[in-house]
């Protein structure tokens, strides 16, 4: 990996480790440190303890607007995006031969690009799990189905015998998870940011991360000092803040961070039961003429629970009506 990618992929980590709410619920207050070695138990934990039964909430909201600028900032182009969804997922015995299960989504896209809108959408759909069928019903995607193909779906409700999942996937579920990364490397890393509450409150411990631009700076030069490239202690304070501040400057020049909230919660089973981000951020790319600015604001919620316990999961009372998909096209 190289030292550019080395270093966008720990911020990202970084990012993806750390969490939301302000915790205004009060609650018994945690060290960072400790908190911060739960969080990574409880990543450990999902990744290593076979998990055949949960409930899992994501909504998500993003909105993307693209200004292209000439050197008297006149807007040349302009692209917007906004886009809003849910996930909503509950299993029992996922990889056992009583598996049941369902997935909701739901999602709605606006797309337009200099005042003519491209896209305007809503679309939902579920899948079901049951005495190794599974289902399907895409009567909500109809529209964009009928967009792209330019026909309308003649079958909108489906099944297909599938088993038991892990068999049909070549899964084996007592196998540990392997991630691409030693987990226990991102810790460093999540000590350096300054802003951090933790708080535990009925065995739930909630940890919220708020990232500045000097939290990027911290993270930039621990990169290039694990890379070789900057090394502390062949420097005085004053050039190391020096060399802070000239990293500081240049990344502001690009990256104007309004907002940056991270939160993560760890259930009293110590699993992980929540992921929150939440993201306000400005990116300003220069051209040849003018310039670029790419603005981002959005938020992820995932909800996590029940792990490895009885889910009720409600399946619809027509699943005798879909169409078995055929040999050939399954």
């Amino acid at each position: 990996m190289n030292k550019f990618n080395k270093l966008v992929f720990s911020t990202l980590s970084l990012l993806a480790l750390t969490v939301m709410t302000s915790c205004e619920g009060g609650g018994l207050t945690i060290e960072d440190a400790v908190a911060n070695q739960r969080v990574m138990d409880a990543m450990e934990q999902m990744t290593t303890t076979e998990i055949e039964s949960f409930e899992i909430d994501v909504t998500a909201d993003f909105d993307y607007l693209q200004r292209v600028f000439d050197e008297q900032l006149t807007v040349l182009e302009r692209r917007h995006l906004d886009a809003a969804g849910e996930v909503h997922v509950k299993v029992n015995d996922l990889f056992g031969d009583d598996a049941v299960g369902s997935v909701i989504a739901s999602a709605s896209i606006l797309a337009e690009e200099n005042g003519e809108v491209l896209v305007d959408v809503e679309a939902d759909a579920a899948i079901y799990l049951s005495d190794g069928w599974v289902y399907a019903d895409v009567t909500g995607v109809t529209e964009i189905i009928t967009a792209m193909s330019e026909t309308p779906p003649e079958i909108t409700t489906i099944k297909k015998y599938v088993g038991n999942l892990a068999t049909a996937i070549g899964y084996d579920p007592t196998q540990p998870i392997e991630l691409p990364f030693d987990m226990t490397t991102m810790l460093p890393y999540m000590n350096t940011i300054d802003d951090i509450v933790a708080t535990e409150s009925d065995g739930e411990l909630t940890v919220v991360y708020t990232i500045t631009m000097n939290d990027v700076v911290d993270v930039f030069m621990k990169v290039m000092e694990e890379a070789g490239e900057f090394n502390p202690e062949e420097l005085t304070s004053e050039q190391i803040e020096e060399y802070r501040n000239i990293v500081l400057t240049q990344l502001s020049s690009v990256v104007e961070l309004t907002r940056a909230k991270f939160t993560i919660g760890v259930g009293a089973d110590g699993f992980l039961s929540k992921l929150y981000a939440d993201l306000n951020l400005a990116v300003t790319v220069p051209g040849e003429v003018g310039h670029e600015v790419h603005e981002v604001e959005g938020s992820l919620h995932i909800d996590i629970d029940n792990m490895n316990q009885i889910v009720d999961v409600v399946l619809p009372d027509n699943l005798d009506t879909y169409t078995e998909m055929p040999e050939e096209v399954a």
